[in-house]
């Protein structure tokens, strides 16, 4: 990769951080809450599993999960997200950890986790490869990555296809190809032997 790749990779991380660090994201949580607890509860997670959360904003999923006695780590790089998803966890006495962390290079040892989620959060890291590469490297064997994202044919689809032509990154590729089917099935497989991809749709 040039230099100049590397400086705009950078400068798409830097506008992404402050984006997510100067919203409004529990107001988009709660916009979210019906199918974020959907998503969850068909998951069907043992207690005592280990679950990581990537991109986990304010922790909507992750303290789901802490409710019901999974041990549960979440990261993002956004770090008032993250200070704000562990206050909620000790107001509400749970057991989670949080901390500040790139998707695209997860701070964990290889199979430190059973089960590997992100809800509407790695998906806008701009090298999904390497996102993929580092899912698959922190599950365990036999574990779960479970994913929400946006597809291209819905209207948030839609949206990014029209705006993505005036503010996307040159090469960047869009995030709503992590809902392509075909593109997901790319980016894991070759991380997976057999791949088993379960596909359903939420309103989100």
């Amino acid at each position: 990769m040039t230099s100049s790749a590397i400086e705009e990779i950078h400068s798409v991380k830097a506008r992404l951080r402050s984006i997510w660090t100067a919203g409004d994201y529990d107001r988009f949580s709660r916009f979210m809450e019906g199918g974020a607890r959907e998503f969850y509860e068909r998951l069907n997670i043992a207690p005592g599993c280990k679950l990581l959360d990537v991109a986990c904003g304010s922790g909507q999923l992750a303290l789901m999960a802490a409710k019901d006695g999974i041990e549960v780590t979440g990261v993002d790089f956004a770090g008032n997200l993250v200070q704000r998803a562990q206050a909620r966890a000790q107001a509400e006495g749970l057991r989670a950890r949080f901390e500040e962390a790139d998707a695209e290079a997860l701070p964990f040892e290889d199979a430190s986790f059973d089960v590997v989620v992100s809800l509407i959060g790695a998906m806008f890291a701009p090298r999904p490869q390497l996102v993929a590469q580092e899912l698959l490297r922190v599950c365990s064997p036999g574990g779960t990555i479970a994913m929400v994202n946006w597809a291209p044919q819905g209207f948030i689809g839609q949206m990014f296809k029209t705006v993505s032509k005036f503010i996307a990154p040159s090469g960047m590729p869009s995030p709503v190809l992590w809902g392509d089917e075909p593109t997901v099935r790319e980016r894991l497989g070759h991380g997976l032997s057999p791949l088993s991809l379960t596909r359903r749709q939420y309103l989100l």
